[in-house]
């Protein structure tokens, strides 16, 4: 009677422990402040990439514009970077997307489910209590790895985000020495003219658009390292750190429950293998006497 009470007792705790996860802890992630903070931060490297791709394209119009040969693969390099720019914005998406569902897919669906599957291994399916343990270490894993691994990559962001200041000053600039000569439209004594007015050469305004180009390239590499690598890393780290301090391995398999008990003095295993035949008795004792 006690251990069926405990048991009724501990199923209780759970089911409390999943409806205060469900209703309270899960709203409390959401609007929390470390939430907004991410959400914000990811807001920030979208603007900056976007204003990045906008630059790009119309640098690149007016870089192919600058008489020579010099001038015109820079700006196709120029154009090319739009695929990657579309790339990084694809992840910081990705990334604002789990940190707005992060708080409902750990607290109102992954907790109650391990509590219900410990209030199953309680009662009666012994193996529920071992996939509930290891859904709850995955749980944690989650609350911790996730925002770690993005307050890491923010703050190297934030160490070179100057750098992505400077290429977007540098690109408008070059935009507006450049734009006459896109609206020129090749036309030669047009283009001389205007560049004895802004007294510049075709070679120098390629020069300051193979450094453009460089800069271009330096920010792509930043954004990819702080938006992509970085939070997958730091996942990877923390997960590591987990399972040398605490043992906990998330991402392994969760061993089968063995059908029977150990021998802990209980019932011995039947002995399967054949039974050695007794030796005949060749010793005629049991001969029958000569007559």
């Amino acid at each position: 009677m006690d251990r069926f009470l405990l048991k009724v007792l501990l199923s209780l705790l759970l089911v409390l422990l999943a409806a205060f996860s469900f209703f309270i802890v899960s709203g409390l992630v959401d609007t929390s402040a470390l939430s907004s903070y991410l959400v914000s931060s990811i807001d920030d490297k979208t603007t900056t990439v976007m204003k990045l791709t906008s630059a790009s394209a119309a640098v690149s119009a007016g870089v192919s514009a600058i008489p020579g040969d010099t001038a015109t693969p820079i700006a196709e390099k120029l154009a090319d970077l739009t695929g990657y720019f579309l790339i990084i914005l694809s992840v910081l998406y990705t990334e604002k997307a789990l940190v707005g569902l992060f708080g409902a897919a750990v607290f109102k669906v992954l907790v109650p489910i391990a509590c219900g599957l410990g209030i199953l291994g309680v009662l009666f399916w012994r193996r529920g209590g071992v996939l509930a343990k290891n859904l709850a270490l995955f749980a944690l894993a989650l609350t911790i790895t996730i925002p770690a691994s993005l307050l890491i990559a923010d703050g190297v962001y934030g160490s070179y985000s100057s750098r992505l200041g400077e290429t977007i000053s540098s690109s408008e600039a070059l935009s507006e020495q450049t734009a006459p000569l896109a609206e020129a439209d090749k036309d030669a004594s047009v283009i001389s003219g205007f560049l004895s007015r802004i007294s510049e050469t075709a070679t120098s305004l390629s020069e300051k658009a193979a450094d453009l180009l460089n800069r271009y390239v330096e920010s792509v590499a930043i954004l990819v390292v702080t938006s992509c690598v970085l939070p997958i890393l730091g996942i990877i780290f923390i997960l590591w750190i987990l399972k040398i301090l605490f043992g906990v391995d998330v991402l392994a398999r969760v061993p089968a429950a063995r059908d029977e008990k150990r021998n802990d003095g209980g019932p011995c295993a039947k002995d399967t293998s054949a039974p050695e035949k007794s030796a005949p008795d060749v010793s005629g004792r049991n001969l029958p006497k000569k007559r």
